[in-house]
């Protein structure tokens, strides 16, 4: 009997079904564009607005 060889992509593809969620939103056009020049401006991420953004919201939740 022959072993499966390890497949990294299927066990990435695999762990991030089981252990990640995204959340989306829609915005027009212009509102977006300047979001993004913003933090390429500013040298920021924008995962990393949306990730402080959210941490924030929870803290905020959490202390009432």
């Amino acid at each position: 009997m022959e072993k499966e060889k390890f497949n990294q992509a299927k066990y990435m593809r695999e762990w991030q079904k089981e252990n990640m969620k995204q959340v989306k939103a829609s915005y027009k056009t212009e509102f977006v564009d300047e979001f993004k020049e913003a933090c390429k401006k500013l040298g920021i991420k924008q995962s990393d607005v949306f990730r402080k953004a959210m941490q924030d919201m929870i803290e905020k939740a959490n202390n009432i």
